[in-house]
């Protein structure tokens, strides 16, 4: 790979590149100069020989920044102003601070802070909540990883690199060597970036004037140990007269971490009589078995000992399966980024520029599960040589010779984006451009049993007719079921997803010259944008025809058109006067027309920037958002979850709620219920009937900085957005409660349990909603528009730099304060109020998340010529449970502060070593009763522990 890649470079080595004062504007971002100016000679890469080679290897058309600046134009005599695009508008300004509020961490921000992937950086910024994807999360898993900007999920998160959308939210795929910032809008920007901005956008901005070489390798290890993390990048990048490119390529590789290796998961925790204990799952090895109590044996479940009959015991018989489950995923990730342009005229009408960006990414990550059991209610015979009951009887037995079930991912992403770009001579700005992106995951599923041949394998008389079948099998007994039989009766499953995605995009940005108003020139922008997105999931054949257990049985295949138009337009109202050194009003106005709607869609924002004097700016926004289905929620396969509840008839005899044990003596259970497994079974999937949701957003917000307190930089705003038409679930957890504390189960949620038939199960004696082990079971948790959401809270920034001793003394906190997140998970239902608790999270198909009140980063450094030092706090408050249990031992997940530390030594003026510890104290995930997984709610806290690394930069 390596070899066809420097070819290319070679091949390519006589074509002519551009100056770099024709390049991004994203190269005169002040941010950027600032950074550069306190790292003084540290980035500066020098005229080596090795440095020239690279330049001269350097293909032109490689690929380009999404972002251009407007050159200089002004009349004779006056001083000409470069203007820049900033994430949330179109329109080309001079300044870097917009009515938006806009986050921005550079490079060296991502670099201090000694994470390996941009997956870590990102959920640890404050404005973060609720469930976020990643490598703690092991059962339910795809491999990716998300943001949830607000809580809202990351269908509301719009994700950009270069100002432009990629086919799939996976922050794996996005190399941390190639950016040179990441930019967080929190606010809504449907109107400027159309459809899944409502919570806001993560802006990932690459690296596109570098000149040099710059190697980095990085290795990070836990202090047990485990959990090693590698990466090795290389970027290359030059420029000459006539353009500028650069080529990025990483790779990183993340090892395995076991739950049984860490002693807060090492086994799933049950609580009695206010004792913690070790528990795990009904389902078993050898087999439980559940008699109803007609034969010679009396209602119960029981185990087989030496062939000998007992009753089951779940705290000695219950089945770990922690203790063969990841705790973190591992994963590998190899990414390959080209990016340049090339100046084709500088005269005439229009000067024009082509541009390129190429793009490859494949992840390969992996999943483990417990074995799986014979969840299907698999029946032993009377007539089976080893059944000691004298009847028929169904079995939980798990599979724990096929050594549990292993989820792999093989995953593709594809970009190719051509395009062409300008400015007239009246310095009005113009590009178009077509983006072709794909990705393409080719999965594997091992492990899973074929319902049919489990029956054959313990019915002598269909084995004795199957020749393949390899003998008989004895469940009663643990380590029974051989390598043949495993062959017999198991099949991979291998399911191919498919997503594509074409844009054509043309933008015109300027001003109206000599129409101006008393505070300026009116900067406008127009644009216009066709995307086409498709969808397929082509199931594995053996899944089609319903021999593999628990699979979706139908390929699904879906794409939909979009035509988008928008105006943004800024109103100079006031400019340089008394109490009015700024005042400037903004308005954008977007159509939107998807072909599978039945009508289209206009959104408006408005905006209002006021700085009575210098360095006290005030702002506010309005904005409209609109987000149609995604492509996977209007046409995902089924899929089957095991999320964690809190089971309302735990000893319910004791309960005081008439209803709750009116429902469950109905039901069938016991009064000193107490479940062997707190995961219910439910199904997820796509709706091609759902129809788009909308939105109102407002921020308020102030920006100082004093002039008498240079170094000095707090901004502080206020969000408020409100969703109607949510696309969600209700959740499990959510339904299960609204059913069972129902008069007679009246509540409309009830309907969507199904109950254990649906998958097959074996029913609890006399339930309706149970299976065989006792959890709800069957529950149909398919997205649908049924909720509305409302999130309040406040952001707040503050900063200072100051030079000390020598060198420069870096002080900031970030963070935000979550006043209220609501939703209605169903109409008529109680609106569940989420703000500092443990909740289930509606965008992550019913999981449990922590939507903290506060959550702030607290960052100290001191930089030098020779040597820097770092250190950081990330802090989140403590959240209750939701779902109050006065019989629990803890109700509440404790605050949590994790500290991070790194030192840089500089070895010259070309190489850099960097050494680290993220989590210091090797703070452990507090443990809440009503816990998610792992014994802890794995989908907000850091689960590994404390990471030591080491890091080695050279630059030429």
């Amino acid at each position: 790979m390596l070899t066809v890649i420097v070819s290319c470079v070679y091949s390519f080595a006589t074509v002519g590149l551009q100056p770099s004062n024709k390049g991004s504007s994203n190269d005169t971002n002040p941010t950027q100069e600032a950074m550069q100016m306190v790292q003084g000679e540290k980035l500066m890469y020098r005229n080596t020989k090795l440095a020239n080679s690279v330049r001269w290897a350097m293909f032109a058309g490689a690929a380009a920044a999404a972002v251009t600046a407007v050159p200089s134009y002004a009349a004779d005599g006056e001083e000409a102003v470069e203007r820049i695009e900033v994430t949330g508008s179109r329109i080309k300004r001079t300044d870097i601070e917009s009515a938006s509020p806009v986050s921005v961490f550079t490079a060296e921000d991502i670099s201090n802070s000694g994470y390996s992937t941009i997956e870590d950086f990102v959920q640890n910024i404050p404005a973060i909540s609720g469930v976020q994807f990643g490598a703690s999360i092991n059962n339910g898993s795809s491999g990716y990883a998300t943001a949830s900007l607000r809580g809202l999920g990351d269908s509301r998160t719009l994700i950009l690199v270069n100002g432009r959308r990629v086919v799939n939210n996976d922050l794996n795929l996005i190399p941390v060597s190639f950016l040179e910032r990441v930019e967080v809008l929190r606010d809504g920007a449907s109107t400027i970036y159309g459809s899944d901005a409502i919570a806001g956008v993560i802006n990932f901005i690459t690296k596109k004037d570098f000149d040099g070489v710059e190697f980095t390798a990085q290795t990070d290890r836990t202090s047990k140990g485990d959990g090693e993390i590698q990466r090795y990048a290389l970027t290359m990048g030059a420029n000459s007269e006539k353009g500028n490119a650069v080529i990025n390529m990483e790779y990183t590789k993340r090892d395995t971490i076991w739950q049984r290796d860490r002693g807060f998961a090492d086994c799933p925790l049950a609580e009695d009589d206010g004792v913690k204990y070790c528990t795990g799952s009904g389902t078993t090895t050898p087999a439980n078995v559940n008699l109803d109590g007609t034969g010679t044996f009396p209602k119960g479940a029981y185990v087989v000992i030496d062939g000998v009959p007992r009753p089951f015991d779940g705290a000695t018989d219950a089945y770990n399966y922690a203790a063969v489950s990841y705790l973190v995923t591992p994963q590998e990730v190899f990414s390959f980024n080209a990016t340049g342009n090339y100046e084709i005229s500088d005269g005439g009408f229009s000067s024009v520029n082509a541009f390129t960006e190429v793009a490859y990414s494949n992840r390969q990550s992996e999943q483990l599960l417990a074995a799986e059991g014979t969840f299907w209610g698999q029946v032993v015979p009377e007539d089976h040589p080893d059944n000691p009951f004298g009847q028929d009887v169904v079995i939980s037995r798990r599979l724990a010779e096929t050594g549990g079930r292993r989820y792999t991912q093989d995953a593709d992403a594809y970009k190719m984006l051509m395009g062409f770009e300008g400015y007239f001579q009246n310095g009005w700005s113009w590009d178009v451009s077509y983006n072709y992106q794909r990705f393409v995951d080719a999965s594997v599923e091992y492990g899973l049993g074929n319902p049919e041949r489990f029956n054959t394998l313990v019915n002598k008389d269909l084995c004795d007719a199957d020749d393949a079948c390899p003998g008989l099998w004895n469940p009663f007994a643990k380590d029974t079921l051989t390598p043949e039989m495993i062959a017999y009766a198991t099949i991979p499953n291998s399911p191919v997803t498919r997503q594509e995605m074409r844009t054509f995009q043309a933008n015109l940005s300027g001003d109206f010259g000599d129409f101006e108003l008393p505070g300026g020139a009116i900067g406008w922008a127009v644009g216009y944008e066709n995307r086409y997105e498709s969808y397929e999931e082509q199931l594995d054949g053996a899944a089609v025809i319903g021999q593999i257990y628990n699979q979706p049985s139908d390929s699904t295949y879906g794409d939909f058109r979009v035509d988008e138009a928008f105006a943004e337009f800024e109103l100079p109202i006031l400019s340089g006067m008394p109490f009015a050194e700024k005042l400037t009003f903004s308005a954008a106005i977007r159509w939107t027309d998807y072909n599978y709607l039945d009508s289209s869609d206009t959104t408006t924002k408005f905006g209002i920037e006021y700085a009575p004097i210098d360095g006290l700016l005030l702002r506010a926004t309005k904005a409209e958002g609109f987000r149609a289905p995604s492509i996977t929620e209007l046409f995902s396969a089924e899929i089957q979850n095991n999320p964690s509840y809190n089971d309302p008839c735990t000893n319910w005899g004791s309960s005081t709620n008439a209803i709750i044990r009116a429902n469950c003596a109905a039901d069938g259970v016991d009064p000193d219920y107490v479940a062997t497994s707190n995961q219910a079974t439910s199904v997820s999937g796509g709706n091609a009937d759902l129809k788009p949701e909308e939105s109102d957003s407002f921020t308020a917000g102030i920006v100082y900085t004093p002039t008498f307190f240079e170094g000095f930089n707090m901004a502080i705003d206020y969000f408020d957005i409100e969703i109607d038409d949510a696309i969600g679930s209700p959740g499990p957890g959510n339904i299960i409660n609204a059913c069972y504390n129902s008069q007679d189960f009246s509540s409309p949620l009830c309907d969507l349990i199904q109950g254990p038939s649906y998958f097959g199960q074996a029913p609890l004696p006399g339930s309706k909603y149970r299976s065989v082990l006792g959890p709800v079971a069957g529950i149909l948790d398919k997205s649908a528009n049924l909720s509305t959401f409302t999130t309040k809270g406040y952001d707040f920034d503050f900063s200072y730099t100051t030079p000390v001793i020598g060198g420069d003394l870096n002080l900031s906190l970030e963070g935000t304060y979550l006043k209220e997140y609501n939703y209605l998970a169903f109409e008529g239902e109680e609106m569940i109020k989420a703000a500092g608790k443990v909740a289930e999270d509606q965008n992550a198909s019913g999981r449990k998340g922590a939507f903290a009140k506060w959550r702030a980063n607290v960052n100290i450094g001191y930089s030098t010529d020779n040597f820097s030092v770092f250190w950081t706090s990330r802090y989140m408050s403590a959240t209750d449970s939701y779902v109050y249990d006065a019989d629990a031992l803890d109700n509440t997940a404790d605050a949590i502060w994790y500290h991070d530390v790194q030192g840089t030594y500089y070895l010259g003026e070309n190489y850099s070593v960097t050494l680290g510890v993220r989590n210091l104290f090797d703070e452990e995930p507090p443990y809440v009763s009503d816990y998610e997984d792992m014994n802890t709610i794995n989908t907000s806290y850091d689960t590994a522990g404390r990471y030591m690394y080491a890091r080695f930069t050279a630059r030429f």
